[in-house]
Protein backbone atom coordinates (compact mmCIF):
# COMPACT_ATOMS: atom_id res chain seq x y z
CA UNK A 1 0.00 0.00 0.00
CA UNK A 2 2.93 2.42 0.65
CA UNK A 3 4.30 2.09 -2.56
CA UNK A 4 0.89 2.41 -4.09
CA UNK A 5 0.79 5.80 -2.39
CA UNK A 6 4.04 6.75 -2.90
CA UNK A 7 3.80 6.33 -6.74
CA UNK A 8 0.88 8.09 -7.06
CA UNK A 9 2.07 11.32 -5.14
CA UNK A 10 5.37 11.10 -7.71
CA UNK A 11 2.86 11.09 -10.39
CA UNK A 12 0.72 13.62 -9.39
CA UNK A 13 4.14 15.88 -8.57
CA UNK A 14 5.54 15.56 -12.10
CA UNK A 15 2.53 15.96 -14.01
CA UNK A 16 1.64 19.34 -13.04
CA UNK A 17 -0.22 20.42 -16.04
CA UNK A 18 -2.22 17.42 -16.03
CA UNK A 19 -3.07 17.66 -12.10
CA UNK A 20 -4.03 20.88 -12.46
CA UNK A 21 -6.71 20.03 -15.19
CA UNK A 22 -8.12 17.61 -13.03
CA UNK A 23 -7.81 19.72 -10.07
CA UNK A 24 -9.96 22.34 -11.75
CA UNK A 25 -12.72 19.68 -12.88
CA UNK A 26 -13.00 18.07 -9.89
CA UNK A 27 -13.07 21.40 -7.96
CA UNK A 28 -16.30 22.49 -10.73
CA UNK A 29 -18.27 19.11 -9.53
CA UNK A 30 -17.78 19.14 -5.98
CA UNK A 31 -18.68 22.79 -5.84
CA UNK A 32 -22.04 21.98 -7.89
CA UNK A 33 -22.89 18.86 -6.13
CA UNK A 34 -22.14 20.85 -2.47
CA UNK A 35 -24.52 23.38 -3.58
CA UNK A 36 -27.17 21.43 -4.77
CA UNK A 37 -27.48 18.84 -1.93
CA UNK A 38 -27.26 22.13 0.62
CA UNK A 39 -30.36 23.25 -0.55
CA UNK A 40 -31.93 19.69 -0.39
CA UNK A 41 -30.46 18.85 3.02
CA UNK A 42 -31.56 22.28 4.16
CA UNK A 43 -35.48 21.37 3.08
CA UNK A 44 -36.62 19.38 5.69
CA UNK A 45 -35.84 22.22 8.09
CA UNK A 46 -37.35 24.69 5.89
CA UNK A 47 -40.03 22.82 5.56
CA UNK A 48 -40.60 22.73 9.35
CA UNK A 49 -39.69 26.78 9.58
CA UNK A 50 -42.22 27.74 7.00
CA UNK A 51 -44.72 25.75 8.78
CA UNK A 52 -44.09 26.94 12.16
CA UNK A 53 -43.72 30.36 10.42
CA UNK A 54 -47.29 30.06 8.28
CA UNK A 55 -49.10 28.79 12.23
CA UNK A 56 -51.26 26.51 9.82
CA UNK A 57 -54.30 25.02 12.06
CA UNK A 58 -57.47 23.72 12.07
CA UNK A 59 -59.95 26.21 12.96
CA UNK A 60 -63.24 24.84 14.77
CA UNK A 61 -66.41 27.72 14.65
CA UNK A 62 -69.98 27.23 14.67
CA UNK A 63 -72.03 27.50 11.63
CA UNK A 64 -73.86 30.25 10.45
CA UNK A 65 -74.22 32.53 12.82
CA UNK A 66 -70.43 32.53 13.88
CA UNK A 67 -71.74 32.64 17.42
CA UNK A 68 -69.96 31.31 20.77
CA UNK A 69 -70.00 28.07 22.09
CA UNK A 70 -68.98 26.03 25.25
CA UNK A 71 -65.32 25.29 25.08
CA UNK A 72 -65.99 21.82 26.97
CA UNK A 73 -68.06 20.56 24.01
CA UNK A 74 -64.66 20.07 22.76
CA UNK A 75 -62.68 18.53 25.96
CA UNK A 76 -61.39 15.78 23.88
CA UNK A 77 -59.50 16.79 21.59
CA UNK A 78 -56.44 17.07 24.23
CA UNK A 79 -56.84 13.06 23.62
CA UNK A 80 -56.27 13.27 20.35
CA UNK A 81 -52.05 12.01 19.90
CA UNK A 82 -51.45 14.41 17.05
CA UNK A 83 -52.51 17.64 18.34
CA UNK A 84 -49.86 19.63 20.15
CA UNK A 85 -52.29 22.60 21.23
CA UNK A 86 -55.42 23.22 21.64
CA UNK A 87 -55.75 27.29 21.66
CA UNK A 88 -59.28 28.81 22.65
CA UNK A 89 -59.91 32.07 21.34
CA UNK A 90 -63.24 34.53 22.32
CA UNK A 91 -63.56 37.65 20.03
CA UNK A 92 -66.05 40.12 22.17
CA UNK A 93 -66.56 44.17 23.07
CA UNK A 94 -65.12 45.58 25.79
CA UNK A 95 -65.49 49.09 27.38
CA UNK A 96 -62.40 51.15 28.76
CA UNK A 97 -62.71 52.85 31.98
CA UNK A 98 -60.10 55.66 32.36
CA UNK A 99 -58.49 55.38 29.28
CA UNK A 100 -60.00 56.86 25.22
CA UNK A 101 -60.76 55.17 22.10
CA UNK A 102 -59.44 56.21 19.00
CA UNK A 103 -62.19 58.47 16.89
CA UNK A 104 -61.30 57.79 13.40
CA UNK A 105 -63.07 58.50 9.98
CA UNK A 106 -65.66 55.94 9.56
CA UNK A 107 -67.85 55.89 5.76
CA UNK A 108 -70.88 55.00 8.62
CA UNK A 109 -72.53 58.03 11.10
CA UNK A 110 -74.99 56.51 14.08
CA UNK A 111 -76.64 58.82 16.89
CA UNK A 112 -78.07 55.68 18.47
CA UNK A 113 -75.09 54.51 20.17
CA UNK A 114 -75.32 54.23 23.80
CA UNK A 115 -72.82 56.33 25.63
CA UNK A 116 -71.18 53.26 27.09
CA UNK A 117 -70.40 51.75 23.45
CA UNK A 118 -69.01 54.81 22.67
CA UNK A 119 -65.97 54.04 24.11
CA UNK A 120 -65.89 50.39 23.52
CA UNK A 121 -63.05 48.19 22.14
CA UNK A 122 -62.72 45.24 20.07
CA UNK A 123 -61.79 42.68 22.79
CA UNK A 124 -59.70 39.48 20.56
CA UNK A 125 -58.86 37.25 23.84
CA UNK A 126 -56.06 34.01 23.39
CA UNK A 127 -53.87 31.94 25.12
CA UNK A 128 -51.76 32.39 22.18
CA UNK A 129 -51.26 35.82 19.96
CA UNK A 130 -48.54 34.78 18.37
CA UNK A 131 -50.43 32.33 17.07
CA UNK A 132 -53.24 34.98 16.19
CA UNK A 133 -53.83 35.07 12.52
CA UNK A 134 -53.73 38.89 12.20
CA UNK A 135 -49.71 38.77 13.89
CA UNK A 136 -48.92 35.56 11.76
CA UNK A 137 -49.99 36.82 8.11
CA UNK A 138 -48.28 40.04 8.91
CA UNK A 139 -51.07 42.63 9.30
CA UNK A 140 -50.31 43.61 13.09
CA UNK A 141 -46.61 43.58 13.74
CA UNK A 142 -45.15 43.51 17.38
CA UNK A 143 -43.36 46.74 17.48
CA UNK A 144 -42.29 46.53 21.97
CA UNK A 145 -42.77 43.62 24.50
CA UNK A 146 -43.83 40.20 24.01
CA UNK A 147 -46.99 38.61 23.31
CA UNK A 148 -49.26 36.65 25.39
CA UNK A 149 -49.14 33.01 26.12
CA UNK A 150 -51.23 30.59 27.87
CA UNK A 151 -49.46 31.22 31.46
CA UNK A 152 -50.54 34.84 31.45
CA UNK A 153 -52.94 36.49 33.52
CA UNK A 154 -54.15 39.91 33.10
CA UNK A 155 -52.21 40.95 30.45
CA UNK A 156 -52.99 42.65 26.68
CA UNK A 157 -51.45 44.12 23.69
CA UNK A 158 -52.47 47.50 22.47
CA UNK A 159 -52.20 49.13 19.09
CA UNK A 160 -49.73 51.77 19.14
CA UNK A 161 -51.72 54.75 18.24
CA UNK A 162 -54.20 53.94 20.94
CA UNK A 163 -51.14 53.84 23.20
CA UNK A 164 -49.63 57.22 22.34
CA UNK A 165 -53.55 59.08 22.43
CA UNK A 166 -53.54 57.73 26.21
CA UNK A 167 -49.69 58.00 26.97
CA UNK A 168 -49.23 54.71 27.38
CA UNK A 169 -46.22 52.55 27.49
CA UNK A 170 -45.53 49.02 28.45
CA UNK A 171 -45.96 48.14 31.89
CA UNK A 172 -48.66 50.42 32.41
CA UNK A 173 -52.00 49.57 33.55
CA UNK A 174 -55.81 49.72 31.83
CA UNK A 175 -59.03 48.99 32.90
CA UNK A 176 -62.07 47.90 31.18
CA UNK A 177 -65.15 45.50 31.13
CA UNK A 178 -66.13 42.75 29.07
CA UNK A 179 -69.48 43.30 27.83
CA UNK A 180 -72.03 40.44 28.83
CA UNK A 181 -74.71 38.53 26.85
CA UNK A 182 -77.55 40.94 27.51
CA UNK A 183 -75.42 43.86 26.59
CA UNK A 184 -73.40 41.65 23.32
CA UNK A 185 -77.08 41.71 21.88
CA UNK A 186 -77.72 44.94 22.21
CA UNK A 187 -75.00 46.13 20.26
CA UNK A 188 -75.94 43.45 17.78
CA UNK A 189 -79.40 44.74 17.31
CA UNK A 190 -77.64 48.05 16.75
CA UNK A 191 -74.90 47.26 14.91
CA UNK A 192 -75.73 44.33 12.65
CA UNK A 193 -73.65 41.79 14.69
CA UNK A 194 -70.06 44.06 14.28
CA UNK A 195 -67.42 43.25 17.32
CA UNK A 196 -70.07 40.59 18.63
CA UNK A 197 -71.76 37.38 18.49
CA UNK A 198 -75.35 37.31 17.97
CA UNK A 199 -75.43 33.33 19.87
CA UNK A 200 -74.03 32.46 22.86
CA UNK A 201 -74.12 29.22 24.59
CA UNK A 202 -73.09 29.22 28.30
CA UNK A 203 -74.36 31.88 31.18
CA UNK A 204 -71.86 34.54 32.28
CA UNK A 205 -73.22 37.13 34.57
CA UNK A 206 -72.16 40.56 34.53
CA UNK A 207 -69.04 41.77 33.09
CA UNK A 208 -66.78 43.45 36.09
CA UNK A 209 -64.39 45.87 35.65
CA UNK A 210 -60.76 44.14 35.41
CA UNK A 211 -57.27 45.34 35.57
CA UNK A 212 -54.42 44.90 32.83
CA UNK A 213 -51.09 45.10 32.42
CA UNK A 214 -49.90 46.17 28.71
CA UNK A 215 -47.33 43.76 27.57
CA UNK A 216 -46.92 44.40 23.87
CA UNK A 217 -47.34 47.28 21.71
CA UNK A 218 -48.16 46.46 17.72
CA UNK A 219 -48.99 48.54 15.04
CA UNK A 220 -50.70 47.79 11.78
CA UNK A 221 -54.13 48.19 9.78
CA UNK A 222 -56.28 45.29 9.46
CA UNK A 223 -59.48 45.23 7.16
CA UNK A 224 -62.27 47.01 8.95
CA UNK A 225 -65.96 46.87 8.62
CA UNK A 226 -67.25 50.25 9.23
CA UNK A 227 -70.66 49.96 11.39
CA UNK A 228 -70.08 53.40 13.26
CA UNK A 229 -69.21 52.04 16.50
CA UNK A 230 -65.30 52.73 17.93
CA UNK A 231 -64.77 48.97 18.02
CA UNK A 232 -64.45 48.27 14.18
CA UNK A 233 -61.10 50.60 13.86
CA UNK A 234 -57.93 48.79 14.16
CA UNK A 235 -56.61 50.99 17.06
CA UNK A 236 -59.20 50.29 19.18
CA UNK A 237 -58.52 46.18 18.71
CA UNK A 238 -56.67 44.81 22.55
CA UNK A 239 -55.69 41.50 22.72
CA UNK A 240 -55.89 40.07 25.86
CA UNK A 241 -55.25 36.57 27.76
CA UNK A 242 -58.23 34.42 27.20
CA UNK A 243 -58.29 33.51 31.13
CA UNK A 244 -58.53 36.89 32.39
CA UNK A 245 -61.93 37.54 29.51
CA UNK A 246 -63.69 34.57 31.28
CA UNK A 247 -63.31 35.51 33.97
CA UNK A 248 -64.24 39.60 33.68
CA UNK A 249 -67.24 37.72 32.35
CA UNK A 250 -68.12 35.54 35.20
CA UNK A 251 -67.46 31.82 33.24
CA UNK A 252 -66.55 29.67 35.83
CA UNK A 253 -64.14 27.01 34.93
CA UNK A 254 -66.30 24.07 33.18
CA UNK A 255 -68.06 26.28 31.46
CA UNK A 256 -65.78 28.24 29.54
CA UNK A 257 -66.76 29.77 26.03
CA UNK A 258 -65.53 30.53 23.08
CA UNK A 259 -65.71 32.09 19.07
CA UNK A 260 -63.08 29.68 17.66
CA UNK A 261 -60.90 26.69 19.05
CA UNK A 262 -57.80 26.11 17.11
CA UNK A 263 -56.13 23.10 16.86
CA UNK A 264 -52.60 22.52 15.58
CA UNK A 265 -49.92 20.12 15.33
CA UNK A 266 -46.30 19.58 14.68
CA UNK A 267 -46.30 18.93 10.41
CA UNK A 268 -48.30 18.96 7.93
CA UNK A 269 -48.81 15.23 7.84
CA UNK A 270 -50.32 15.33 11.71
CA UNK A 271 -52.05 18.03 10.75
CA UNK A 272 -54.23 15.82 8.19
CA UNK A 273 -54.57 12.52 10.73
CA UNK A 274 -55.84 15.25 13.48
CA UNK A 275 -58.61 16.84 10.78
CA UNK A 276 -59.90 13.15 10.31
CA UNK A 277 -59.79 12.58 13.92
CA UNK A 278 -61.39 15.20 14.90
CA UNK A 279 -64.20 14.95 12.78
CA UNK A 280 -64.67 11.30 14.96
CA UNK A 281 -65.60 13.16 18.17
CA UNK A 282 -68.73 12.93 19.60
CA UNK A 283 -70.12 16.49 18.52
CA UNK A 284 -73.24 17.56 16.72
CA UNK A 285 -71.30 18.30 13.71
CA UNK A 286 -74.63 20.09 12.11
CA UNK A 287 -73.88 22.60 14.43
CA UNK A 288 -70.05 23.10 14.12
CA UNK A 289 -67.67 23.26 11.06
CA UNK A 290 -63.84 23.18 10.62
CA UNK A 291 -61.35 25.11 8.68
CA UNK A 292 -57.68 24.76 7.43
CA UNK A 293 -55.71 27.53 8.13
CA UNK A 294 -52.74 26.25 5.73
CA UNK A 295 -52.66 28.22 2.67
CA UNK A 296 -50.20 30.55 3.95
CA UNK A 297 -47.74 27.10 3.84
CA UNK A 298 -49.02 25.22 1.01
CA UNK A 299 -48.27 28.47 -1.03
CA UNK A 300 -44.17 28.38 -0.01
CA UNK A 301 -44.52 24.96 0.29
CA UNK A 302 -45.15 24.82 -3.29
CA UNK A 303 -42.00 27.09 -4.55
CA UNK A 304 -39.69 24.84 -2.19
CA UNK A 305 -40.84 22.13 -3.82
CA UNK A 306 -40.24 22.96 -7.26
CA UNK A 307 -36.66 24.40 -6.04
CA UNK A 308 -36.35 20.61 -4.11
CA UNK A 309 -37.20 19.02 -7.55
CA UNK A 310 -35.03 21.21 -9.80
CA UNK A 311 -32.08 20.57 -7.29
CA UNK A 312 -32.48 16.79 -7.49
CA UNK A 313 -32.62 16.43 -11.51
CA UNK A 314 -29.04 19.13 -11.10
CA UNK A 315 -27.66 16.83 -8.61
CA UNK A 316 -27.96 13.70 -10.82
CA UNK A 317 -26.74 15.75 -13.89
CA UNK A 318 -23.51 16.61 -12.45
CA UNK A 319 -23.33 12.92 -11.34
CA UNK A 320 -23.66 11.54 -14.35
CA UNK A 321 -22.32 14.63 -16.78
CA UNK A 322 -19.08 14.42 -14.00
CA UNK A 323 -18.71 10.87 -14.26
CA UNK A 324 -18.39 10.69 -18.71
CA UNK A 325 -16.12 13.94 -18.47
CA UNK A 326 -13.72 12.48 -16.12
CA UNK A 327 -13.97 9.34 -17.72
CA UNK A 328 -12.77 10.56 -21.22
CA UNK A 329 -10.05 12.47 -20.17
CA UNK A 330 -8.77 9.62 -18.27
CA UNK A 331 -9.30 7.27 -20.82
CA UNK A 332 -7.02 9.91 -22.79
CA UNK A 333 -4.34 9.49 -20.46
CA UNK A 334 -4.62 5.82 -19.95
CA UNK A 335 -3.75 5.35 -23.31
CA UNK A 336 -0.78 7.27 -22.79
CA UNK A 337 0.35 5.38 -19.85
CA UNK A 338 -0.20 1.64 -21.59
CA UNK A 339 3.82 1.22 -21.22
CA UNK A 340 3.48 2.66 -17.75
CA UNK A 341 1.28 -0.43 -17.15
CA UNK A 342 2.55 -2.80 -18.94
CA UNK A 343 5.93 -2.83 -16.62
CA UNK A 344 3.76 -2.93 -13.85
CA UNK A 345 2.27 -5.78 -15.02
CA UNK A 346 5.58 -7.43 -15.87
CA UNK A 347 7.15 -6.74 -12.73
CA UNK A 348 4.05 -8.47 -11.00
CA UNK A 349 1.92 -5.65 -9.77
CA UNK A 350 -1.41 -6.77 -9.49
CA UNK A 351 -4.24 -4.76 -11.30
CA UNK A 352 -6.19 -4.17 -8.11
CA UNK A 353 -2.90 -2.67 -7.12
CA UNK A 354 -2.44 -0.33 -10.52
CA UNK A 355 -6.20 0.90 -10.39
CA UNK A 356 -6.05 1.41 -6.59
CA UNK A 357 -2.62 3.85 -7.40
CA UNK A 358 -4.79 5.53 -10.01
CA UNK A 359 -7.41 5.85 -7.26
CA UNK A 360 -5.14 7.25 -4.90
CA UNK A 361 -3.78 9.62 -7.39
CA UNK A 362 -7.25 11.16 -8.20
CA UNK A 363 -7.76 11.28 -4.52
CA UNK A 364 -4.91 13.31 -3.37
CA UNK A 365 -5.60 15.96 -6.11
CA UNK A 366 -9.56 16.06 -4.61
CA UNK A 367 -7.67 17.03 -1.69
CA UNK A 368 -7.03 20.58 -2.54
CA UNK A 369 -9.58 20.81 -4.39
CA UNK A 370 -11.87 20.29 -1.47
CA UNK A 371 -11.03 23.82 0.10
CA UNK A 372 -11.42 25.90 -3.69
CA UNK A 373 -14.73 23.87 -4.17
CA UNK A 374 -15.91 25.28 -0.32
CA UNK A 375 -15.20 28.81 -1.19
CA UNK A 376 -16.43 28.36 -4.86
CA UNK A 377 -19.61 26.66 -3.69
CA UNK A 378 -20.42 28.77 -0.57
CA UNK A 379 -20.13 31.95 -3.22
CA UNK A 380 -22.35 30.21 -5.37
CA UNK A 381 -25.24 28.86 -2.49
CA UNK A 382 -24.94 32.64 -2.03
CA UNK A 383 -26.09 33.81 -5.69
CA UNK A 384 -28.70 31.89 -5.42
CA UNK A 385 -30.61 33.11 -2.25
CA UNK A 386 -29.36 36.94 -3.86
CA UNK A 387 -31.32 35.66 -7.01
CA UNK A 388 -34.45 34.18 -4.72
CA UNK A 389 -34.39 37.88 -3.09
CA UNK A 390 -34.07 39.78 -6.63
CA UNK A 391 -37.01 37.80 -7.70
CA UNK A 392 -39.36 39.18 -5.05
CA UNK A 393 -42.11 36.89 -4.66
CA UNK A 394 -39.68 34.90 -2.94
CA UNK A 395 -38.07 36.69 0.12
CA UNK A 396 -39.18 34.06 2.50
CA UNK A 397 -37.84 31.17 0.51
CA UNK A 398 -34.67 32.78 0.42
CA UNK A 399 -34.66 34.18 4.21
CA UNK A 400 -34.85 30.27 4.77
CA UNK A 401 -32.06 28.88 3.21
CA UNK A 402 -29.99 31.29 4.21
CA UNK A 403 -30.60 30.25 7.70
CA UNK A 404 -28.97 26.61 6.65
CA UNK A 405 -26.16 27.25 9.28
CA UNK A 406 -22.58 25.96 8.98
CA UNK A 407 -24.06 22.59 10.71
CA UNK A 408 -25.79 22.20 7.45
CA UNK A 409 -23.18 23.23 5.23
CA UNK A 410 -20.68 20.43 6.54
CA UNK A 411 -22.84 17.89 6.13
CA UNK A 412 -23.96 18.59 2.86
CA UNK A 413 -20.44 19.07 1.84
CA UNK A 414 -18.97 15.91 3.91
CA UNK A 415 -21.71 14.05 1.62
CA UNK A 416 -20.94 16.01 -1.64
CA UNK A 417 -17.43 14.97 -1.40
CA UNK A 418 -18.27 11.29 -0.78
CA UNK A 419 -20.56 11.21 -3.71
CA UNK A 420 -16.88 13.03 -5.55
CA UNK A 421 -15.13 9.65 -4.40
CA UNK A 422 -17.82 7.84 -6.04
CA UNK A 423 -17.17 9.49 -9.31
CA UNK A 424 -13.59 9.40 -8.93
CA UNK A 425 -13.98 5.38 -8.92
CA UNK A 426 -16.51 4.95 -11.19
CA UNK A 427 -14.62 6.63 -13.88
CA UNK A 428 -10.79 5.05 -13.06
CA UNK A 429 -12.67 1.78 -12.75
CA UNK A 430 -14.55 2.53 -16.55
CA UNK A 431 -11.61 3.67 -17.72
CA UNK A 432 -9.24 0.95 -16.83
CA UNK A 433 -11.20 -1.78 -17.11
CA UNK A 434 -10.64 -2.01 -20.86
CA UNK A 435 -7.29 -2.18 -20.08
CA UNK A 436 -6.84 -4.30 -17.42
CA UNK A 437 -9.19 -6.75 -18.61
CA UNK A 438 -6.99 -8.09 -20.95
CA UNK A 439 -4.12 -10.33 -19.90
CA UNK A 440 -0.39 -9.34 -18.99
CA UNK A 441 1.26 -10.60 -22.04
CA UNK A 442 -1.64 -9.24 -24.46
CA UNK A 443 -0.32 -5.91 -22.92
CA UNK A 444 2.90 -6.43 -23.08
CA UNK A 445 2.67 -7.44 -26.90
CA UNK A 446 0.76 -4.46 -28.02
CA UNK A 447 4.11 -2.26 -26.33
CA UNK A 448 6.71 -4.18 -28.66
Amino acid sequence: MATVVRNAIAYVTRRRYRTLIILGILTLVLACIHVCLNIIISSDSMEKSLYKASNSSLSIVRKGDQGTFEVKNFADLKRIKEVSEVIPKYEGVAALEGSSVILGNQSVKRDDVPSELRNAVSAKSTTSTEREVLFSSGVFSLDEGRHIGSKDRGKVLVHRKFAEKNKLKLHDKITMRFLNSGEMSEIGELSGESGAQSAMEGKGSSGEAETFEIVGIYSGKMQEQHSGLPSDLSENTIFTDYESSQKSLGYAEGSHVASTVTVTADSPEKLESVSKNIRKLNVDWSKFEISKNNAAFHAASESLAGVKSIMRIMTLAILGCGTIVLSLILMLWLRERIYEIGILLSIGVSKLAIVGQFIVELVLVSIPAMISALIVGQITFSFIVDGFVASGESEALAGLLSRGGMYTSFISFGMSYVLLLMIIIGSVVITSGAILIRRPKEILSKIS
